[in-house]
């Protein structure tokens, strides 16, 4: 294994495991449906056309319908942001049907570099749990502004 790929699953190991204990129902399905692409993707790699990964183009086809979904679902802007990374390395799996052999290390190193925002994005969805969970608890919905009552110098934004 590739020294970034051990760093990417300890990453992915610390983040998933706070957002399993500081995210809500929606943190919880999408960190279900990552582990399970890691899991598939190592699983399906034998599955090889001419050098066209079709079981892992397949898993990630399929996480990124799950994290989109779940961006509508769950209305979380990590989401949204983790989802279009996926995109990224969805596209890219179509290198090999663009441009020879060199084109292929670039895929991968787009596919890696693309997984680690995926792993900074997850770890910016436990700063957006914990917020949620506040306003919640303070009885406001993140989309209004408003610091107190009263007349005072600085506006409230509605």
């Amino acid at each position: 294994m590739h020294p970034v790929q051990t760093i990417l699953i300890l990453a992915n190991l610390i983040a998933f495991s706070l957002l399993l204990w500081r995210g809500g129902t929606v943190e919880r399905l999408a960190v279900a449906a990552l582990t399970a692409a890691q899991v598939l993707s190592v699983i399906l790699l034998p599955w090889d056309i001419d050098g066209f990964r079709i079981g892992v183009m397949l898993v990630d086809v399929a996480l990124f319908g799950s994290l989109w979904a779940l961006a509508e679902y769950g209305r979380r802007w990590w989401l949204v942001a983790c989802a279009g990374f996926q995109l990224i390395i969805v596209v890219s799996h179509l290198a090999p049907f663009l441009a020879q052999e060199r084109l292929g290390w670039a895929a991968v190193t787009l596919q890696w570099v693309a997984w680690s925002f995926v792993s900074l994005t997850a770890f910016v969805g436990i700063w957006e749990a914990s917020a949620a969970r506040r306003f919640a608890q303070e009885g406001r919905d993140g989309a209004r502004m408003d610091h107190g009552g009263g007349a005072r110098a600085a506006a409230s934004v509605e």
